[in-house]
């Protein structure tokens, strides 16, 4: 899986900043065709067996298709939480056969549970399923989106997001400030607040130049771009009034109280007479995700890059950490976090380190927090990393990093001089789907995006069939796409329950071709090490990639911090492996 995208970097100071959370890309539900799909488990007793085998056989006649398609990969989109989710269904004898995610803007962990409805669909051969509870604006995204690549049928409806203004928006977030009475007059300087808006932490920078407010930019947000551009509006009417009782933007109530309520928030530290009472009737948010020096007084720093924010990017201690680092006036003004995986206890003791680093104007001699290590480490690294971004900018060099295309190209290549009489009607059209996905890749601008396309192209190409079954000959396991559950348990710590990992390999010419569906039926808190574990950091590959790049579970390096997982998924693809194995002469007889 993949799992998470650096921020995207936005133009220093510009009327509305918007500091994107990364989400790890949703994999791909199901990639089986032709071949078969095996259960690769532990030894049942007799009994057992029989029962297992009268639910499978009742599995297998409980539906049958009857979709009056050609056999083929239809597209279509439907609307989730967020956005748009496009699949690709796959159909032959009227039957689906399976259901891949190509894109959707969803969160990642709700998503991951939505994607059940892909089992209850094509085990059913029906779109009439009920959603899933807890994720069901994506699960109902889902079944929208194969309905409308069966049938045509567009989803008109609303996000989730759109959908849930009255009832969904981030804890913590109101509908309404109270009226406060403003300050007499404030300290000039740059200051920063943070508020609640509908999506969840909204930060903003304040100006104040003469004693009065001069300017108000939105520095972070998870609010969508519509609602926040709406909202911002008010800002205007703030800095003419020089007061925050203003009135709400209409159709953005949510993220207009979240600009009130750091505006406030920002200005109680600028405040000379009296207080806006902001602490009182505000969020009385500790603001642990942003830091400034802490007396709030404005710092004079002689750091040599230019005006900006700039981003950086870590690993912390389950993940990647990402910061914004703003500079001013040869200062470092305020450090934001936007992105980290890490326990939130640990990384609020880790803070310390922005802290240090804002109050000396200097990364260097900056010691580590003790007891949380590796998020301070993390967070320090991705504030040099920032400033290494700012250094180029300083010096006129270019921070739009190019992806590398270099092996999509040669994928391109490769896949394009195959020919089609060679192989099965079904794995050719499968591959043809990602070649065009493929090529579309070539314009994206992140390398995550083009890491994606490789990797299903890759697949794709390795899951081809042969017509004359010539690929079967000789093999030492047998080709197919194998579900496996093996038990995850704790090392010498012991700083979690054993629990089952589950997930899908599929093996073509004596390969490991991919590895997908990973989950664990324990605690949510293992998912964030399951991730990291098949997808690796920033720093760290993962080990579902060096078992795909080798085909076989060996030699493959553990996954720091994440050992345990890698260890279960190390061991189901083991396990595959002996249940694929191909019978001997003597075994066969």
């Amino acid at each position: 899986m993949d799992i998470k995208e650096t921020g995207k970097k936005l133009k220093p100071f510009a009327p509305v900043l918007s500091v994107a959370l990364v989400t790890a890309c949703v994999a791909g539900s199901l990639s089986g065709y032709e071949a078969p799909v095996y259960a690769a488990t532990q030894e049942e007793t007799p009994a057992k067996k029989e029962e297992t085998k009268e639910k499978k056989e009742e599995k297998k006649t409980a539906a049958k298709g009857s979709f009056d398609l050609e056999d083929g990969v239809y597209k279509g989109t439907g609307t989730g939480y967020a956005g748009d989710i496009t699949v690709s269904v796959l159909i032959k004898d009227k039957q689906i056969v399976s259901i891949d995610i190509l894109s959707s803007s969803d969160d990642a962990a709700f998503f991951t549970r939505a994607k059940a409805v892909i089992d209850k669909i094509i085990e059913g051969q029906t779109l009439d399923v009920d959603t899933v509870s807890g994720a069901t604006f994506s699960s109902r995204g889902i079944i929208s989106a194969v309905k409308n690549a069966l049938t045509g049928e567009k989803d008109t409806s609303e996000t989730g997001q759109a959908q849930s203004g009255q009832t969904g928006a981030a804890a913590g977030s109101s509908t309404s400030v109270a009226q406060v009475e403003d300050a007499a007059a404030y300290k000039d300087g740059t200051y920063y607040g943070s508020g609640t808006g509908f999506g969840g932490p909204l930060k903003v920078m304040v100006e104040i130049s003469g004693g009065k407010i001069a300017s108000i930019q939105i520095v972070e947000n998870s609010d969508g771009s519509d609602y926040i551009s709406k909202a911002a509006s008010l800002i205007d009417s703030i800095i003419t009034t020089q007061s925050t009782n203003v009135d709400t933007v209409s159709g953005a109530t949510y993220s207009s109280v979240g600009i009130i309520q750091a505006v406030r928030d920002a200005l109680g530290q600028a405040a000379v007479n009296g207080t806006s009472d902001s602490t009182q009737n505000n969020n009385n948010n500790s603001n642990n995700n942003s830091s400034s020096d802490d007396d709030h007084s404005t710092v004079t720093g002689t750091v040599p890059y230019k005006e900006g924010i700039y981003y950086g990017t870590a690993e912390g201690y389950s993940g990647d950490v990402s910061v914004a680092v703003v500079i001013q006036e040869k200062t470092i003004k305020a450090i934001l976090i936007t992105e980290s995986s890490d326990d939130e206890a640990f990384f609020n003791r880790a803070m310390d380190v922005v802290k240090k680093v804002i109050r000396t104007q200097k990364t260097d001699d900056v010691d580590t927090v003790s007891g949380a290590t590796y998020s301070s480490k993390g967070l320090l690294n991705a504030i040099k990393n920032a400033l290494k971004q700012a250094e180029k900018v300083t010096n006129g060099e270019s921070i739009d990093e190019k992806p590398d295309l270099t092996e999509l190209k040669e994928l391109i290549e490769k896949a394009e001089k195959l020919e089609e009489d060679t192989y099965t009607e079904t794995s050719w059209t499968v591959l043809q789907t990602r070649l065009a996905d493929a090529k579309d890749a070539l314009e994206e601008t992140k390398q995550t995006a083009v890491d994606k396309a490789v990797e299903k192209l890759k697949t794709a190409i390795a899951q081809l069939e042969s017509k004359d079954g010539k690929d079967e000959e000789n093999t030492k396991y047998i080709s197919g796409i194998y579900e496996v559950t093996v038990p995850c348990k704790p090392d010498d710590d012991e700083d979690f329950e054993e629990y089952n990992l589950t997930m899908t390999v599929t093996i073509r010419d004596d390969k490991i071709v991919a590895i997908t569906d990973i989950t664990g039926d324990g605690d949510s808190g293992n998912d964030r090490y399951i991730t990291k574990a098949a997808n690796g950091t920033s720093n760290i590959k993962g080990v579902v990639s060096q078992i795909i790049d080798k085909g076989m579970p060996e030699d493959i390096d553990t996954v720091s911090r994440a050992t345990c997982s890698s260890n279960a998924i190390l061991e189901g693809c083991k396990k595959v492996l002996e249940e694929a194995e191909r019978p001997t002469d003597m075994e066969a007889e």
